[in-house]
C-alpha cells in the first residue's frame, strides 16, 4: 500500500483542501463538530503587528457583486460559523481565510448590488498584494475594486475587535443597530476630474472651518443645510469617498445633485444608499468623531494660495495615524 495519504483522498476532500470557500461552507454545515476548535488557534505575527497604530495601511473595497447566490451563500457560511454559542472575538479572528488581516467595516448598499469594506493591513502592504488577497477572500463572487487610503477622517473607533464582536452578535441573532446618528447614510464616491481645483475646494473647506468653527460640532456647518458627514477617506490617485446623512426625504438623485453643486464640476459623483443595519461595525461611525478629526485636519492644513483660487493647494499631515 502507498504511504501517500493523498492517494486515498476523495475528489471532494481534495477540493476542500484547495478551495477555502468550499472548505468554509463544509465546516459551517457540520459546525457542531468543529465549533469548539478554531482552525488556527494562534494569531500570526502580522496580526500582532497590526496592534501598533504606526504599522498599518488601510484599503477600501467596493465589492461589485456578480454572483448574488454565491455571495449570499458565502456570507451565510460565515454567519453559521460565528453563530456558535462558544464563539469569541479571538476565535473569529483566527480563521485562516482572513490571513491575519483585519476588516474594520462592512456595509451593503440598500439594493444589495454592492458591499463596501474597509481593511487595516500591515504597514507596507502594496495595492497589488491586497488585491490578490481580497480576490482570494471573496471567492470570485464579486469584482473587487480596491483603493488605498491616504488620509481619513472619522475612523478612530473602527477596529477589528469591535468588528468581530458585532459580527458575532449579528450571527447569534443580536442584530447590529447600524448607524445611530441618522436614519439613512449615503456614500458618495467622488472621482476627481480636476485634482488641482479639487485641492482648492478642500482648502476652502479647511479655511471655513478655521474661520467659523469654535467647537468640533461646528464643523458640520460647512456642508449644505441638513447634510452631515461621518467618514471621509482620501485615496491615493483621483478618488475619495464620503459617508453622510441628508435631509429626511432626500432621494438618491437629490443627494447626487447636492454633491454636484458642492463639488462644482471638479468631480464625477456616484451615490449609493447604504443599509447600515445589515452592516458590521457601522454603529462605531459617528458625526462627532468625524468633526473632531475635521477640526484637527483643518487646523493643520497649510494653504499656498488664496482660498477662492482654484490653484490653491494644501498639505494634510493629519491622516490615519492621527485619527486613531
Amino acid at each position: 500500500m502507498s504511504s501517500n495519504p493523498a492517494l486515498h483522498e476523495s475528489p471532494e476532500e481534495i477540493e476542500l483542501q484547495i478551495n477555502p470557500c468550499a472548505r468554509r461552507i463544509a465546516i459551517a454545515s457540520t459546525h457542531k463538530k468543529w465549533r469548539s476548535i478554531p482552525i488556527n488557534s494562534k494569531l500570526n505575527s502580522q496580526t500582532r503587528n497590526l496592534n501598533k497604530m504606526e504599522n498599518c495601511t488601510y484599503f477600501f473595497v467596493e465589492h461589485d457583486i456578480t454572483d448574488k447566490q454565491g455571495w449570499d451563500g458565502w456570507m451565510s457560511s460565515w454567519n453559521d460559523i460565528y453563530g456558535a454559542k462558544d464563539m469569541t472575538v479571538d476565535k473569529a479572528r483566527s480563521y485562516p481565510e482572513w490571513e491575519g488581516n483585519e476588516c474594520v467595516l462592512t456595509i451593503p448598499t440598500s439594493d444589495s448590488k454592492m458591499t463596501i469594506c474597509l481593511w487595516r493591513m500591515p504597514s507596507g502592504t502594496s495595492k497589488d498584494e491586497f488585491q490578490a488577497f481580497i480576490d482570494r477572500f471573496a471567492c470570485g463572487y464579486a469584482n473587487n475594486k480596491v483603493f488605498q487610503v491616504e488620509h481619513a477622517l472619522g475612523i478612530k473607533n473602527l477596529d477589528a475587535r469591535g468588528y468581530f464582536s458585532d459580527f458575532i452578535n449579528a450571527a447569534q441573532g443580536r442584530q447590529s443597530p447600524g448607524y445611530l446618528d441618522a436614519s439613512t447614510v449615503w456614500m458618495s464616491h467622488h472621482h476627481i476630474l480636476d485634482r488641482e481645483g479639487f485641492s482648492g475646494l478642500n482648502a476652502s473647506i479647511a479655511d471655513k472651518i478655521n474661520k467659523t468653527c469654535t467647537t468640533p460640532s461646528d464643523c458640520q456647518t460647512v456642508f449644505p443645510a441638513g447634510h452631515k458627514c461621518c467618514l471621509t477617506l482620501f485615496f491615493t490617485g483621483n478618488d475619495m469617498v464620503c459617508f453622510d446623512s441628508a435631509p429626511e426625504g432626500f432621494t438618491q438623485e437629490d443627494v447626487r445633485k447636492a454633491d454636484d453643486e458642492f463639488t462644482r464640476g471638479l468631480a464625477r459623483n456616484y451615490v449609493y444608499k447604504l443599509d447600515t443595519a445589515k452592516g458590521i461595525n457601522a454603529f462605531h461611525l459617528s458625526e462627532d468623531n468625524w468633526s473632531q478629526d475635521a477640526m484637527i485636519w483643518a487646523n493643520a492644513t497649510v494653504k499656498t494660495a488664496p482660498v477662492d483660487s482654484t490653484t490653491a493647494t494644501m498639505t494634510t499631515p493629519v491622516g490615519i495615524e492621527a485619527s486613531q
